[in-house]
């Protein structure tokens, strides 16, 4: 009996609520529902799956770069602080210890850069086009939730729940990118923590030459013309609010 009912029930449900999403194959629709479906949620399984991919790469990379700006700033903080009882202004090269490391700090900091510079090279012009298309995305979906307040929570969900998903798709690209911003200026500050006054002279050109490299900070940008943080999402953000706001005016 229960089979029977479980039957009788899907061969209620229509053929196109089985699908990930909303498509237009005209009449022939339920004759070949299944390579339609197929076709469907392998679309979506790829989009997904590219998306996945690729912001996890961003990530990674992003964390890689913290993590060596973070070590290097570490180790540039610890410079000097056992040499108080016994400080030498002109110790021989081989002797200073303080500037093999601070020369060692210098040329992983380069690379460091250089690995900042090839991530911006490589996503500058993908979050040019993300930031276009969520932009109009959320736009869209915005004015659908207010063309639709009228009506169920049905015909609100959906809109709404594209809308969360693209603002905090795009939070999370900004705050990483915030992350590089924060973290690559962290040899400077290290450099002006530490006891640098304990060091030699061709210790503190070193110091020098790392604090003009790390006094810009490192930066993401969507096609060379938007910086990625923490302040730029929150324009988004409101420039997006507002947009709503003037369409809902003239709605009224």
């Amino acid at each position: 009996m229960s089979n029977e009912i479980f039957n009788a029930t899907k061969s209620t449900i229509p053929f196109a609520s089985r699908l990930p999403f909303h498509v237009e194959y005209g009449h022939r629709f339920n004759q070949h529902f299944y390579p339609i479906a197929v076709h469907c949620y392998v679309a979506a399984f790829a989009h997904s799956f590219a998306t996945i991919a690729v912001d996890g790469l961003f990530y990674t990379l992003i964390q890689h770069a913290c993590g060596m700006f973070s070590i290097i700033g570490n180790v540039l903080e610890n410079i000097g602080k056992n040499n108080e009882n016994d400080f030498d202004m002109k110790p021989d090269k081989i002797k200073d210890d303080n500037y093999v490391t601070a020369l060692h700090c210098l040329r992983r900091h380069l690379l460091v850069l250089k690995f900042a510079e090839h991530i911006e090279s490589l996503f500058t012009e993908i979050f040019f086009l993300i930031l276009n298309l969520n932009m109009i995305g959320g736009s869209l979906a915005g004015m659908q939730v207010l063309m639709n307040l009228d009506k169920g929570a049905n015909d609100i969900a959906g809109p709404v729940t594209i809308y969360v998903a693209q603002i905090l798709h795009l939070f999370l690209q900004y705050w990483q990118a915030q992350f590089l911003l924060d973290y690559s200026i962290l040899p400077y500050e290290s450099i002006c923590r530490a006891n640098w006054y304990y060091t030699s002279h061709r210790c503190r050109k070193i110091f020098l030459l790392i604090m003009s490299k790390a006094v810009t900070p490192c930066k993401i940008t969507a096609g060379k013309m938007v910086i990625l943080s923490i302040d730029t999402f929150a324009m988004v953000v409101k420039a997006s609010v507002s947009y709503l706001t003037m369409f809902r005016s003239l709605q009224l």
